[in-house]
């Protein structure tokens, strides 16, 4: 820089230099933590005409809503108004949340609200071949890339900081390698068929980065150890105001949920257990389900459920509910994660905990048996 821009008069203090100001070109660069201040930054008459926001986020700083607010508004509140009408703002990083800065301003732009070019630059792509690689010029071969792996050695790392892809903490609840699929529903009219379940999370807030009111149906078919749980495609995830969710889940009870075996769950918190109340005054039986648990623990406790293939899930319809599940903890929601929850554990306890709990109290033996003529499960 010195050859090319030189000279120039270094500025800092006792901890290094913080701008560089070359005398000849009447130009200043100047460097900025995100806790330091830059309303009002000048040089001369000229405010800055070149933002650099390099690694901003790190792992930390995204895991609370409360953190990437903070940087949002960092970005919004102190960066860009200390600008000028053309100053340009350039933003690089890896992405490290569904609801990251990064991903923000991407969303921001696909919507049009914000103009600009979001670029993404994996070291290699989705299929991780020597082919694809971006740097051919350092990484010469697979082994070198191979090795690179190897040194890096936690897989979580790897996948985020040199293919891009946004993965959960190393504390993930549901592995998609656990996921079990079906091609078609077994139908009510199975021999095994025991009714159609609900699980229901519920939002009032309209505003747009409010939750969503979710409600995921399942079939429900055997018992004990023989009980399947077939998720239904197509669950609902919208933002619904509280006089609407009381006339969707009249409309589900009265169309897909006929039978007097069917069940809806409710969480009995706050509104939730309002809710329960008021399509019990119209007639809608709804268990209200008490959970002092939090979101992470109530999902984990559908964790075996899922891996042993009890849970399974449409080869289409599911995706949205699959992507919170499996990125339980770095998805921007988890309403339909919350609401499967809700659903699976209240199966469970019907059909499997519960009875045990009973038979248990009874005297009865651990395969659910109070003699062996009577089944109570």
């Amino acid at each position: 820089m010195k050859k090319d821009l030189g000279p120039f008069q270094e500025e800092g203090d006792e901890w290094g230099s913080h701008s560089l100001v070359f005398r000849e070109h009447g130009a200043r660069i100047t460097v900025a933590s995100i806790e330091q201040s830059i309303r009002g930054l000048r040089h001369n008459q000229y405010r800055p005409d070149l933002f650099i926001c390099d690694d901003v986020e790190d792992f930390l700083a995204t895991r609370t809503q409360e953190s990437r607010d903070k940087i949002y508004r960092w970005l919004r509140g102190e960066v860009i108004p200390a600008g000028d009408k053309n100053t340009r703002l350039i933003i690089v990083g890896n992405l490290l949340h569904e609801d990251s800065l990064l991903m923000r301003i991407k969303e921001e732009i696909n919507q049009a609200r914000t103009k600009g070019i979001f670029k993404e630059y994996p070291l290699l792509d989705r299929d991780e071949s020597y082919e694809s690689c971006l740097w051919p010029g350092k990484f010469k071969s697979i082994q070198d890339i191979e090795d690179l792996k190897a040194a890096v050695v936690n897989e979580a790392s790897w996948q985020r900081e040199y293919l891009l892809r946004i993965i959960p903490s190393d504390d993930q609840v549901i592995y998609p390698e656990w996921i079990h699929y079906y091609d078609q529903l077994p139908g009510t009219g199975h021999k095994a068929y025991r009714g159609t379940y609900a699980g229901v999370d519920i939002a009032i807030s309209l505003e747009d980065r409010a939750d969503f009111t979710s409600i995921v149906l399942a079939d429900i078919y055997g018992r004990k150890d023989r009980l399947r749980i077939y998720i239904r495609p197509n669950p609902i995830n919208q933002k619904l105001d509280f006089p609407t969710q009381l006339e969707l889940l009249k409309n589900i009870r009265n169309t897909q949920m006929t039978r007097s075996e069917d069940e809806i769950f409710i969480e009995s918190n706050g509104l939730q257990k309002a809710l329960q109340q008021m399509l019990d005054v119209q007639g809608i039986e709804a268990k209200a389900i008490r959970s002092d648990d939090n979101k992470r623990i109530r999902l984990s406790l559908t964790s075996s459920a899922i891996k042993s293939g009890i849970v399974k899930f449409p080869k289409q319809g599911c995706e949205k509910l699959i992507k919170q599940l499996v990125g339980f903890g770095s998805e921007k929601h988890d309403d339909m994660a919350d609401a499967f929850s809700i659903l699976v554990n209240a199966t469970l306890n019907k059909h499997i905990n519960e009875p045990k709990r009973l038979i248990s109290l009874l005297g009865g033996d651990d395969n659910g048996y109070l003699s062996d003529y009577i089944d109570v499960g």
